[in-house]
């Protein structure tokens, strides 16, 4: 691989490192706002609602964009973007304006990360191309981390502010470093000419919903968001409950779960063509429904913890097969492909987690990590079905 090419997949890493922090960086700051505004939880909880609302349906607007124009450029104006609305809420004066700047921040934070991928797809061979995505999810990976402790230790010592003007400074620092590298940008151009409308790629992305090759994938995507994140929403409430840990323990097999995705990352170049054979996802499953099985039958929330870092790693496993397999089954719509994948991805966790809620609510909390441990080896078996050799 061209050193240049390496460089430009580094800087590429730093912007999903950065978005991902953005994504989980208020998670810890609700209790403190809410004093700081004088305000309900509900009423600061839409800072992570409209994040999280405008990253979801961005998606539909950026896998368009990134089969007319260059990726990498709009990756860098969506950097540069991050870095205004990041600004804004450090100097937010209301939890209104606070509330204005996180949704700008998720707007342009969604192009980020799907238009990496499809220049990941671009410029990398298909037999070196399963390794390389694993390694930007070592970005996202460690971007989360980061951005729950940075939220974490500022709001702890009254310094919330400080938390996004950290975020201003990465975004400042990696749009520039994206910039010097605009020369590369014509390399990621989409497939699709300047001239089509943008309502024939609507109509493209619709029929892959139901085109015999995309759409066996992209339901996976969507039955994996809602089994994984349903179980990782009331995980520590189950901990808290079962063991009587206090939640600041409790979420401790969060951080093992990233680290478990991190050590999938590390392995994953030496595993090479091995990541795309069947009987790869099938395995990954069963992990992740093995780690379900230990936390229903645990006597001692040690195992859990173990699981947690086991199932960290089946579930990126599982979902780096499943990026594979997306960008393979539609070469000239790669950015419509993983924008439309990614949008089932959220609606997948929100099916997962309401779902979830909803028998936490009847007071069934095992049976959320029943129905993983029995969804997901079918899941599995599923996605080996969709897997084709490079």
């Amino acid at each position: 691989m061209p050193s240049e090419t390496r460089q430009l997949l580094f800087l590429l890493t730093l912007a999903a490192f950065a978005s991902s922090a953005s994504f989980r960086v208020c998670d810890p700051m609700l209790p403190g706002l809410a004093g700081e505004f004088a305000a309900s939880t509900a009423k600061v909880a839409l800072i992570i609602t409209g994040f999280t609302v405008a990253y979801g349906a961005m998606q539909l607007i950026y896998g368009p964009l990134g089969e007319r124009f260059e990726r990498f450029r709009i990756i860098t104006l969506a950097t540069a973007l991050c870095s205004v609305g990041s600004l804004g809420a450090a100097l937010a004066p209301s939890l209104e304006m606070l509330t204005a700047c996180r949704i700008l921040t998720g707007v342009a934070a969604a192009g980020i990360i799907p238009m990496s991928l499809a220049t990941v797809s671009e410029l990398v061979a298909a037999d070196q191309r399963q390794a390389t995505l694993a390694r930007l999810f070592s970005g996202q990976i460690l971007g989360m981390v980061f951005g729950q402790v940075l939220g974490g230790v500022c709001v702890d010592f009254g310094l919330w502010r400080l938390a996004f003007g950290v975020l201003t400074g990465l975004y400042l620092l990696i749009a520039f470093a994206l910039r010097q590298k605009a020369h590369l940008g014509p390399a990621t151009r989409g497939a699709t000419p300047s001239t089509d409308s943008m309502a024939s790629l609507y109509r493209t992305a619709l029929g892959m919903l139901f085109a015999r090759e995309t759409r066996g994938v992209m339901a996976c995507f969507f039955v994996e968001a809602a089994l994984v994140f349903g179980v990782l929403a009331f995980l520590p409430l189950y901990l808290h409950q079962r063991f009587a840990l206090a939640l600041s323990e409790a979420t401790l097999p969060l951080m093992l779960y990233g680290a478990g995705g991190l050590l999938f990352s590390s392995v994953a170049a030496r595993l090479g063509r091995r990541m795309n054979h069947r009987a790869f996802p099938v395995a990954a499953a069963g992990l992740v429904a093995l780690a379900n099985v230990v936390a229903l039958l645990a006597g001692h929330p040690g195992w859990i913890f173990a699981a947690a870092l086991l199932s960290g790693f089946g579930y990126y496993q599982l979902h780096s097969a499943l990026l594979f397999q997306i960008t393979q089954r539609a070469p000239t719509m790669r950015s419509l492909a993983l924008a439309l994948s990614v949008s089932l991805f959220f609606l997948g966790q929100s099916v997962g987690v309401s779902a979830a809620g909803w028998l936490v609510g009847q007071g069934r909390i095992t049976l959320v990590f029943a129905i993983a441990a029995l969804g997901m080896p079918l899941l599995g078996l599923v996605a080996g079905r969709q897997i084709r050799p490079a």
